[in-house]
């Protein structure tokens, strides 16, 4: 009874604020209608240009929806000076159309009244429902559930159902580090690999083969134990030699390319493996069209063994002679992979540059060779509907450089692993980042001394440089991928990282998010919050219709001298009206903000002020009870 009661104060209060805003907009039209009739005091403020000019705004309005986009043009500018004349016309001067003047109205205005009655009813809105889903997850985070179970790879931009691919290579001198591998977050694994005898198409190391098809334990080779985890599994087809290349293209050699195939199509059936990656480095430029035709004949065997068989096909950083054209080549493949590595090699010249190997240049209009040069000359080559059909593969290594006055040497790849144990926890102030590269180097420098005429001299300062990739490039890189609308990574080769989880973790961070599982009670709680909202209007309107008779009522009973002395005269009634004005209060003060924060304080001020005014009252009926 009491909440009903409660309820039904601040509908009146409602109620008398909506009358009392109509009755003011109605005298106030009424008091500028009689101001325009009597001495037309706009008029003679307006010149009669200003309004032609108002005349023209209204036609422009109403005519809104005939004007198409290539119009756009032609409708009149506002400058700044039509706002700072004295002359204020009201809607209704300016806008005759009734459609065109609800256009311009705010529609939050409609459902003020209606929000503001959910929330009076406590009815959980959606973002109530949102913070409380937000709070049983991270209730479930507090108690120990693994949010990773629930980790999905995000979509490719631009697409609407393809997810990033997390491609990797396992070499096969890595061993059994495949068992190490965390699958959850690989989309493919390609398993390195089926190096091509020229002579024979035959593998040149029959070992590799062995050990692809599980060696001595092949219930957990590399192929069972991907598929575990829903991961597929390819094997690369390598051939990076320019003179073996150049032989085993040859048009008189088609026996040796058959002969591959088939014993491509051997090794899938028996693996169950679902595909293979095309590796082919220093393609002749006369070879071209031999090597598509290979990659169309391997490609139209496997989908004939299988439709599911998948090819793909790495191509390399940069292609000065444009050999691997896929534009012609996207029919018969399903993605390339852009071995964006070993930038230091200078495919134009044969000369080493001192640089990173895998530099994301800080401007496209250096002229250097860099991840963005490579993607979007492949973007071009496939078209750019087509760029999600690319994977950017970045090297898991490091290249380590020594100079001096003498000139620059390139010592080696170091892997990343390596590069922590050895380099950065030895001395982790020497690490910096060549901000021009996008690239981690660690830089030292030694003074070499010699000794002339019994004095020590500087001879020489040797300088070791180490690039590498860290989690701050990483994820640089990685954001490019995704900005540029690639199919996914690639990881160049897998292992190097024994040990430490940086590049696991950014992979995660850049290519997945977390969708936990919906709660069930807030799904139905939030489904009869809605049901109850949109039933709002209509019983918003049959409560102010009762508020407002009935306050009506009340009003015009009071104006019967004997009722107002029946009624104050009975000290419940004094006690309801009190309550009743009290009520007003809050609604007032809670709508304008003047309780924020202070519920409690408010609620215990009520109840002080209640029993205080019952007090009184009941004292003073005492002594109207005593008197003769």
């Amino acid at each position: 009874m009491r909440i009903f009661i409660h309820i039904t104060a601040k509908l009146l209060l409602i109620s008398c604020l909506f009358l009392a805003s109509n009755s003011w907009g109605q005298s106030r039209i009424a008091i500028q209608t009689a101001k325009k009739g009597g001495g037309n005091a706009l008029e003679k403020k307006a010149t009669r240009a200003l309004r032609d000019e108002f005349e023209s705004r209204k036609t422009t309005v109403k005519n809104a929806y005939r004007t198409k986009s290539d119009e756009y043009k032609k409708l009149p500018s506002f400058k700044k000076e039509d706002f700072e004349r004295e002359y204020d016309p009201t809607l209704e001067e300016l806008i005759e159309d009734e459609n065109a003047k609800r256009e311009i109205e705010n529609p939050n205005n409609k459902e003020r009244f209606i929000d503001l009655l959910t929330q009076w009813w406590m009815t959980p809105s959606d973002a109530d429902l949102a913070a409380k889903l937000k709070f049983e997850r991270q209730r479930d985070s507090i108690s120990a559930i693994d949010s990773s179970e629930f980790r999905v790879p995000k979509l490719v931009k631009g697409t609407a159902s393809q997810f990033v691919t997390v491609f990797g290579w396992h070499a096969h001198f890595n061993g059994n580090a495949y068992k190490t591998y965390d699958y959850g977050l690989l989309s493919a694994i390609a398993y390195y690999g089926y190096d091509i005898d020229p002579y024979t198409g035959e593998a040149l190391d029959s070992t590799v083969i062995h050990d692809f098809l599980g060696g001595d334990d092949p219930d957990n080779g590399i192929v069972p134990t991907a598929h575990a985890k829903d991961c597929k599994v390819l094997l690369s087809i390598t051939s990076h030699s320019y003179d073996n290349n150049a032989f085993f293209l040859a048009p008189e050699n088609a026996k040796q390319r058959q002969n591959l195939i088939d014993n491509i199509v051997y090794l899938m059936d028996t693996s169950k493996a679902d595909g293979v990656e095309i590796n082919f480095e220093n393609v002749p430029t006369l070879a071209q069209i031999e090597f598509m035709k290979f990659v169309r004949q391997l490609s139209f065997t496997l989908r004939a063994v299988s439709p599911d068989l998948a090819v793909c096909m790495s191509v390399p950083a940069v292609d000065i002679e444009g050999v691997f054209n896929l534009g012609k080549m996207k029919e018969h493949v399903d993605f390339f992979i852009i071995k964006a590595v070993d930038y230091h090699n200078d495919p134009k010249t044969g000369e080493i540059i001192k640089k990173p190997g895998a530099p994301l240049n800080f401007t496209a209009a250096s002229g250097e060779e860099d991840i963005r040069s490579s993607v979007e000359h492949y973007i071009a080559s496939i078209g750019r509907d087509a760029a999600n059909r690319l994977i950017l593969a970045l090297p898991n290594y490091g290249t380590l450089w020594k100079s001096s006055n003498r000139g620059f040497d390139l010592e080696g790849y170091v892997p990343y692993s390596k590069i922590q144990n050895d380099f950065v926890m030895r001395d982790s102030t020497a690490v910096g980042i060549d901000s021009n590269y996008y690239s981690y180097v660690w830089a030292k420098e030694d003074t070499i001394f010699k000794k002339v005429g019994g004095a020590l001299q500087i001879d020489d300062i040797e300088r070791t440089e180490l690039y590498y990739d860290d989690v701050r490039t990483l994820r640089l890189k990685y954001q490019f991928i995704n900005d540029m609308g690639l199919a996914g990574v690639g990881v160049w080769p897998l292992g190097y990282d024994l040990g430490y989880y940086n590049v696991w973790n950014t992979l995660s961070s850049e290519f997945t998010t977390i969708e936990m599982p919906k709660l069930e009670s807030y799904e139905k709680l939030g489904a009869a919050s809605k049901a109850a909202r949109s039933w709002g209007a209509t019983l918003l309107a049959v409560l102010l219709f009762w508020a407002i008779f009935a306050s009506a009522g009340f009003c015009m009973a009071l104006f019967n001298k004997q009722v107002r002395r029946a009624l104050f005269a009975n000290g419940r009634f004094r006690m309801i009206y009190l309550g009743w004005f009290s009520a007003l209060l809050l609604m007032v003060g809670s709508y304008y903000g003047l309780f924020r924060g202070g519920a409690s304080i408010l609620l215990l001020g009520l109840v002080i002020g209640g029993f205080f005014t019952y007090g009184v009252i009941y004292l003073v009926d005492k002594q109207q009870a005593k008197a003769p």
